[in-house]
């Protein structure tokens, strides 16, 4: 790692997870440059679903804002907050109805020096535009109900429709697609995101196949670091590629709130 960019790593990766999320979202919101607050489908869908992340940059007071919201809204809502920012945050929102949920690690790869250890001839890695194919493995990894993986792939498919810079990748063996990712750009700097495999099918190394193969696209982009949120049964697989940790997030979860 540059150590001259090594104090601008976590404004790097912020940008990067902006254009994914504003990419993937029907509507946003930047409040500064900490705060920002994405829905996944248009504001009133049953189906919808509130992100707000709390980043690594200053808060000063645009926080009051976002938790108005969740005082008048009755969504399915996530709230991921940098570590440093837990304390300042995490009262209010368990006093709105929130509970801690899983801890998640941004990370980032130089490519500069990057190279794919892996020529394994018995798989096909490839980019797709059918996202049929790519949002398979993603649903059975994450025991997505059929409903929500038809919007979640419809929401990448106006993605590229309206021109971003996302790839998908899958990984086929047999004819059959065993796992995917997507592949994001933004300003020179890349992000992976959306890494599932078919359970019957991990622990064969084709996910480690995938991301070297989405690295060495992004490098041949011309990215010059890769960016991704590892969770914690990730982050092994992620350091072995040479992925260093940044900072840690926690979630707070709360579901649909009932209206009186």
């Amino acid at each position: 790692m540059h150590a001259d960019t090594a104090c601008d790593l976590p404004t790097f990766y912020h940008q990067t997870e902006d254009h994914y999320f504003a990419a993937t979202c029907s509507q946003h919101r930047h409040y500064n440059a900490c705060i920002n607050a994405y829905f996944t489908g248009e504001y009133f869908d049953p189906w919808n679903l509130l992100f707000i992340r709390v980043g690594s940059a200053p808060m000063g007071g645009a926080m009051a804002a976002p938790l108005d919201l969740l005082r008048r809204i009755f969504l399915d809502t996530r709230v991921v907050i940098h570590e440093e920012k837990v304390g300042a945050v995490a009262e209010a929102l368990i006093g709105l109805g929130f509970q801690p949920a899983e801890k998640t690690t941004a990370m980032v790869l130089d490519l500069s020096g990057f190279v794919s250890s892996t020529d394994d001839r018995s798989v096909q890695i490839s980019l797709t535009r059918n996202l049929a194919h790519w949002a398979v493995p993603l649903g059975n990894a994450f025991s997505m109900a059929p409903e929500g993986v038809a919007r979640y792939q419809a929401r990448h498919q106006r993605a590229l429709e309206a021109g971003q810079s996302l790839h998908h990748f899958i990984l086929s063996t047999e004819g059959q697609v065993r796992c995917s990712l997507t592949l994001s750009m933004w300003n020179g700097e890349a992000r992976l995101s959306d890494f599932g495999t078919l359970v019957d099918f991990r622990a064969r190394g084709y996910g480690t196949r995938l991301l070297q193969a989405a690295l060495l696209h992004a490098a041949s982009l011309g990215a010059r670091r890769c960016f991704l949120e590892a969770t914690m049964e990730g982050i092994s697989l992620y350091r072995k590629l040479g992925f260093e940790g940044l900072f840690d997030y926690q979630a707070f979860t709360r579901g649909p709130v009932a209206i009186a």
